[in-house]
Order: structure tokens, then sequence, then C-alpha cells
């Protein structure tokens, strides 16, 4: 089954996920947090870079930023506990 991302501050908090045509959409207490479109390959992991802007930091010393990788963040999956 796909996994799909939420914003960060989504993270652990229940959500319903509705599936319309091909699309799928988030909604934490009635409001929608993530849209995305339905993927039908069993392990992938569908991510909007959006939804992690906020772990990123602009960084002024010479230190590697670990969640960029040039001008590309680095997602990580957000998958149901088990």
């Amino acid at each position: 089954m796909p996994t799909y991302s939420v914003p960060v501050e989504y993270v652990g908090k229940d959500v319903a996920v509705v599936g319309l045509d091909n699309m799928l959409a988030a909604y934490h207490e009635g409001k929608q947090i993530a849209l995305h479109r339905i993927s039908y390959q069993k392990k992938d992991m569908v991510v909007n870079p959006s939804h992690y802007r906020r772990l990123t930091v602009k960084q002024s010393f010479d230190m590697e930023n670990t969640l960029l990788d040039g001008d590309n963040i680095i997602d990580f999956p957000i998958r149901p506990p088990a």
C-alpha cells in the first residue's frame, strides 16, 4: 500500500482520508491538510515537499544541513504506527 505525506504539524494526529476519482485528500478536524494523486504502485511513497519546509533551516556556518541536498529537500516517509 502506498504512503502519503501530510504537513509535519499533523504527524501523529488523527486524520480522515477521502479518495475521489484519482485524488486522495487528508483532513484534520474538518480542514483539508493534504491532496495527492492516488498511486497504484504497491510500495510507492507520495510526498509533497512543502509538507517539510518547516523542518528546513538556512545555515550560516560551515556545517552540512542534513535536510537539504543542494536545492532539494530530502523527504522522509510518513508511515502509520505498526
